[in-house]
């Protein structure tokens, strides 16, 4: 319920917002109506005193002579001048009302015109601009705001006698002329409204629309808070409680249509469509669940008897497969032993015979090359058969493969020299010493130059080289030659026990496919790797790199 709570909170909350930004802006708007209305009633009622007092002063002036002359035509100044006139009228008015009334002028003859500050202002803006009538504003009188009036007065011709020229001559009341011209500015009529009354006035009508206002605000927001209450949050909520029964696995869970807004029957009705659906779809899902289960279990019962088969099977192909191994390195073994005796006894013969033919030196000849071929045969089986049962360990030791490839240099050329092959032999001068298994890296060799002079028709050409790649810390040993070369698809699993590059050659080269494989493995036990680079009657290139930074072997007791 919370949640809806808050979102109807926020709502009112911004609504109330809205309307008291409004109502503000309204009240700005009054106040500044109110302080412009009151202005023009105190600007026009300085207008009217003023022009009051302007009449005064102007009807004094009219009639000095009147005043001043008796029946009989005589002069006589009775000193009821304009001025005098002017300023007891003023004090009169003054003194039965709250407005200060009073004449200001630029020489003053009288100690009660002088002006003050706001009316010295107000003189001061005439004598700049012959056009400005009046000057008024707000100003601060004894702690009292007053509304300040300035009413332009310049001189008139009747005014000339006293205030004329010649200038410094005393006039009849015994005052010097000051030698002005008529139009000249000579004063001007101040007024001093308060306004106190005003402002109370205003503040107590502000504070009246405030409290009207905030009276509205309350009104509005009790009004919003029953209208969302009802036509929002509580059907909200009762959507909000179904979709939780709905939730906690109560699929019969459906909505009372209620008489309330449109929206809220449409969403009520979707709701009820919706749960129809998902109780329609769970029930359909749980029999698809039911029946997949089913197969589900008979698929798994038939999956763990297909491996039971399959683990039998395993078992007797690895049987048979140690069978084929011990049998292959039995057979090797005891065919070693009379292989040797033959060897032996062949070269005791032939000994034995003295000086043979040419006929019986190409027999012994032929003989001692296939003894050597079944030899090597049975010694790669043998091997082989070793790693495969994990016996076959490296003698790691610190060599220098110059000593590795030297005797095979010395083994391989006069071969090569007898095939009409041209053997190119590269050793870098700066192979560095390194930890390996000398015995095995020579089997390495051997057997790779062996094929490349197999595989080499006369002619043709060998490339041995063997360098130090420092930047891999590796030894690089790379043997090309121009033979028959391989394809592609039979370059990917000539490293295969017993396999070679097709039928024809086992038949015409010979050979049992176990040599690269086993020069795999052995490549392999140094943590190095042996690749081909090949095409068919172009020739092949073997690569085989060593790591140059295997660690010594530890002594026992270190």
């Amino acid at each position: 319920m919370r949640r809806f709570e808050t979102i109807r909170a926020k709502f009112i909350v911004l609504l109330a917002s809205v309307i008291v930004v409004m109502l503000g802006t309204n009240m700005l708007w009054q106040h500044y109506a109110s302080e412009q209305s009151t202005e023009r009633e105190l600007l026009d009622q300085a207008r009217a005193l003023s022009s009051n007092m302007d009449a005064v002063w102007t009807f004094m002036t009219r009639n000095q002579d009147l005043i001043n002359y008796d029946s009989a035509g005589n002069y006589e100044f009775k000193g009821l001048q304009c001025s005098i006139a002017g300023r007891s009228i003023g004090a009169l008015f003054s003194r039965v009302t709250d407005y200060g009334t009073s004449y200001v002028a630029l020489s003053p003859r009288n100690d009660y015109d002088y002006p003050d500050e706001f009316e010295a202002s107000g003189l001061n803006a005439f004598a700049q601009n012959a056009q400005a009538n009046e000057y008024y504003g707000y100003d601060e009188i004894d702690g009292h705001s007053y509304f300040r009036y300035l009413r332009r007065m310049n001189m008139e011709e009747t005014c000339l006698d006293c205030h004329g020229e010649p200038a410094g001559e005393l006039d009849m009341t015994g005052y010097p002329r000051e030698g002005l011209h008529e139009g000249d500015l000579y004063g001007a009529i101040s007024l001093a409204i308060p306004v106190d009354a005003y402002q109370q006035a205003s503040r107590t009508s502000m504070m009246q629309t405030i409290a009207l206002s905030a009276l509205m605000i309350l009104a509005c927001m009790a009004v919003i808070w029953l209208a969302l209450s009802r036509l929002v949050t509580r059907p909200i909520d009762r959507v909000r409680k179904g979709m939780e029964r709905f939730e906690k696995g109560n699929l019969d869970t459906r909505l009372v249509l209620e008489d309330t807004t449109r929206e809220m029957k449409l969403l009520t009705r979707g709701f009820n469509s919706m749960a129809d659906e998902l109780q329609e779809s769970h029930e359909s899902l749980e029999m698809k669940v039911e029946e997949r289960t089913s197969r589900l279990s008979e698929a798994n019962e038939e999956l763990a008897a297909q491996q039971a088969k399959l683990e039998e099977a395993n078992g007797r192909l690895a049987d048979e497969s140690q069978y084929k191994s011990d049998f292959l390195a039995m057979m090797s073994h005891e065919l070693k032993t009379p292989l040797a005796a033959s060897m032996a006894f062949s070269r005791i013969l032939k000994e034995r015979q003295g000086e043979p033919s040419d006929e019986d030196a190409q027999l012994w000849a032929e003989l001692e090359a296939n003894n050597r071929s079944l030899l090597a045969l049975i010694e790669s089986i043998l091997q082989m058969a070793r790693i495969e049962a994990g016996k076959e360990t490296l003698n790691l030791e610190l060599i220098d493969l110059v000593d590795v490839l030297g005797p095979l240099q010395a083994t391989i050329e006069p071969l090569a020299s007898d095939k009409g092959i041209v053997l190119e032999w590269d050793i870098a001068d700066d192979m560095p010493l390194l930890f390996a298994d000398g015995e095995k890296l020579r089997r390495v060799f051997e057997n790779l130059t062996s094929n490349a002079l197999k595989f080499t028709e006369s002619g043709g050409r060998i490339a041995v080289r063997c360098q130090s790649l420092a930047a891999q810390s590796a030894i690089e040993f790379r043997i090309t030659d121009t033979g028959i070369g391989i394809s592609a698809a039979d370059a990917a699993r000539i490293f295969e026990k017993f396999t070679q590059a097709d039928g024809s050659i086992s038949r015409s080269y010979g050979g049992s496919g176990l040599g690269l494989a086993m020069c795999k493995e052995l490549v392999e036990m140094h943590g190095g790797t042996i690749a081909v680079e090949s095409e068919p009657g172009a020739g092949s290139t073997f690569t085989v790199r060593i790591p140059a930074n295997l660690q010594p072997p530890v002594e026992k007791g270190e």
